[in-house]
């Protein structure tokens, strides 16, 4: 929830900035692409998630994402033409959990930053995206964030 509420703060706070521009995202994935196609039967959705495939394959692109260890272990900074940074992320019924961290390009004007997510039978899954420098590192606020609402506490809480 805390991830929706930042998301959001941030959506809200987009300018209608209409200058195109390049930033950085992330790339890498803990899925197995062949595993994942499998059980997808629509070919729009398997045409798109076969980019799996194109990305580093490691675990250090897990949830507890660690930039410093992940770029080490082989995780990648990719260029992002006009678009924004995604980070996908499918939790089974099982308990076993899956990212996918990439550049969705050319979307800046279709997408905006935000959280989306998905339950069904088969688990979980949620696709965060954004459009900052390596924005997809993480779930959590950024230091900005928490520097604002440190400064929203100070002001309302003084006498």
């Amino acid at each position: 929830m805390r991830l929706l509420t930042v998301v959001f703060f941030f959506s809200v706070l987009k300018t209608g900035d209409s200058e195109l521009r390049t930033i950085r995202c992330y790339s890498c994935t803990t899925m197995e692409a062949d595993r994942l196609l499998e059980d997808v039967q629509d070919p729009n959705w398997r045409q798109w998630l076969d980019n799996v495939r194109y990305v580093p394959h490691t675990d250090a692109c897990n949830d507890d994402f660690v930039p410093e260890y992940a770029i080490r272990s082989g995780v990648r900074s990719q260029e992002c033409e006009n678009g924004v940074c995604m980070k996908m992320w499918f939790k089974e019924k099982n308990g076993n959990s899956q990212v996918w961290r990439s550049c969705i390009p050319k979307s800046q004007e279709q997408i905006r930053s935000d959280c989306t997510r998905i339950s069904s039978s088969q688990g979980d899954m949620e696709v965060c995206t954004c459009d900052s420098n390596l924005c997809n590192a993480s779930d959590g606020p950024d230091a900005g964030v928490v520097l604002v609402f440190f400064a929203m506490f100070l002001l309302f809480r003084i006498p």
